[in-house]
């Protein structure tokens, strides 16, 4: 897939609805009016499990050259320099990439963040990695929508959505990304998005022939505005939950009218030949060429659909692939099962070369393969379609399988001017151990506790054009709730001071422009 024309918008009104349906129908509200300013993209990825040992993911501590007291503990940062294996950029043995793909220019665009906790036992999760911290496999908790979702349904983040055929984009495994079936209604249930994992299909839904639009229709919603009035208002015999139903079934009519309507001007975009899906139909569980290949059609449409504007919200999540054999991973040749006999014994010294290596391949053919390609479209101001994202990659837990404490973040993209990049930032407070590394299951891998991962997802919410009162469940809580672990076996059982959390609503150190 080619994009030759390296900027690639000219806004269109298209078509406006008679109906601003839910909002002014559910609440009685009227739109508003949303304020203009750069445009800004987000990108969340995640790879299941973690178990990653910090001589594996993490640079040496030289490389932290500056140092600050916050939240009651000294934070660390340094700049983040790639040392040279024989034309490999390499900062640790996850973090490693071919030199002519990750050069220097493009790790200044970057930042490599640790020591950003939950302060509780959460085990795996699907929507925890953005905020939802609802389903889990451990204690059952409220759903909220995913941050992605509430920057999908914010008239900040999206400011103009003539161009926009989907508003968020939801990739690899299931259950990555929540939102309200009804936008506008958060009383309305919490569920979790369809995922995609075909990239022609992903196309096909983010592309459109400027040649061929659609013509002006009559509106869908208002063919039976008439009748939703009557059966929602005047039936009493009409549940709370038909209701909700038949509330959604009118949202999500009236999302597929506005995408009807869009009219885009983006040409040089050639439909892809080759279907991600057709990779997964033989032999693929334990084919890393093949895995490499499907990613690689993935992010290509991903670049397309960032530079023709037509959306700004990408999550992704690879989890277990699950064959005859029982479960394997992404990126590794490996026949062992994966989530029992990989993931949750990380410990063991082969089974963490193991996701070293898989991780490392996600790292140079997923995660640096994207934001390379995204950093080679040219914008008009002689900017970057990278510069104006926020992309980060992180993992569903931190050093110990299932333990939150001390999550790996790196990230790509300065949203548009707002990020200061080219860093590695350690947000550990030393002093205070969570695992001892005496346990018979840490390998010896010692950790401490940190800041809280609210902060960061509250850190990006406010770098994608959002303020505290747009997304905050708590006030001064960053984003997703808080919760204080009652079981004293968790690592940071009661670890974590008010210093910690009460700073949590504030954008992260070191971070800000």
């Amino acid at each position: 897939m080619k994009v030759t024309r390296r900027h690639v918008l000219r806004g269109i009104g298209g078509f406006t609805l008679a109906l601003p349906f839910l909002p002014s129908l559910l609440t009685g509200s009227e739109a508003k009016a949303a304020p203009m300013g750069p445009i800004r993209r987000f990108i969340g990825m995640r790879m299941d499990h973690g178990g990653l040992g910090s001589a594996n993911m993490y640079p040496d501590d030289s490389l932290l050259t500056e140092q600050m007291d916050y939240a009651g503990h000294t934070i660390r940062r340094g700049d983040l320099a790639l040392g040279d294996v024989s034309g490999t950029a390499r900062l640790s043995n996850v973090l490693s990439a071919a030199g002519d793909k990750w050069t220097a220019a493009l790790a200044g665009k970057m930042n490599l963040l640790r020591g950003l906790d939950l302060p509780f036992y959460i085990a795996h999760h699907r929507g925890g990695t953005l905020g939802n911290y609802g389903d889990s496999d451990d204690q059952q908790r409220e759903y909220i929508p995913t941050c992605d979702q509430v920057l999908a349904w914010s008239d900040k983040f999206y400011g103009d959505l003539s161009t926009i055929l989907q508003r968020s984009v939801v990739i690899g495994s299931d259950s990555m990304s929540w939102g309200h079936t009804v936008p506008s209604d958060p009383n309305s249930p919490v569920e979790p998005l369809h995922a995609e994992n075909s990239s022609l299909s992903l196309f096909d839904q983010l592309y459109r022939d400027p040649g061929n639009q659609m013509e002006q229709r009559k509106p869908i919603v208002d063919l039976v505005l008439e009748d939703y009035k009557r059966l929602r208002d005047g039936n009493r015999r009409l549940s709370s939950l038909d209701r909700q139903r038949l509330d959604a079934h009118i949202a999500k009519l009236d999302e597929i009218q506005r995408r009807l309507g869009v009219s885009l001007s983006c040409d040089g975009v050639t439909r892809p030949t080759e279907d991600s899906a057709d990779l997964q139909r033989d032999n693929f569980l334990h084919n890393v060429p093949k895995h490499i290949q499907f990613w690689s059609l993935m992010n290509d449409v991903i670049v397309a659909a960032l530079s023709c504007d037509t959306t700004r919200i990408i999550t992704l999540r690879t989890g277990d692939m699950w064959g005859e054999g029982g479960a394997t991973g992404w990126f590794h040749e490996t026949p062992l099962e994966w989530h029992q006999e990989v993931a949750h014994k990380w410990y063991q010294g082969d089974r963490q070369q193991i996701l070293a290596e898989s991780n490392q391949r996600f790292f140079e053919h997923l995660f640096i393969d994207l934001v390379s390609k995204l950093d080679g479209v040219q914008e008009a101001d002689g900017s970057t379609l990278l510069d104006s994202c926020l992309a980060f990659w992180t993992q569903e837990s931190g050093v110990h399988t299932h333990d939150p404490i001390d999550f790996p973040i790196i990230t790509a993209g300065g949203a548009a001017g707002w990020l200061k990049t080219g860093q590695y930032i350690d947000y550990r407070n030393r002093g205070v151990v969570a695992h001892n590394g005496q346990d018979a299951n840490d390998s010896g891998e010692v950790t401490h506790v940190g800041l809280l991962y609210n902060q960061f997802l509250g850190t990006v919410m406010q770098a994608m054009g959002l303020s505290p009162a747009d997304y905050e469940v708590e006030s001064g809580g960053g984003y997703g709730y808080h919760w204080e672990e009652t079981r004293d076996w968790y690592a940071g059982y009661q670890k974590y001071p008010s210093s910690v959390t009460s700073v949590r609503g504030q954008v992260l150190p070191f971070l800000k422009a």
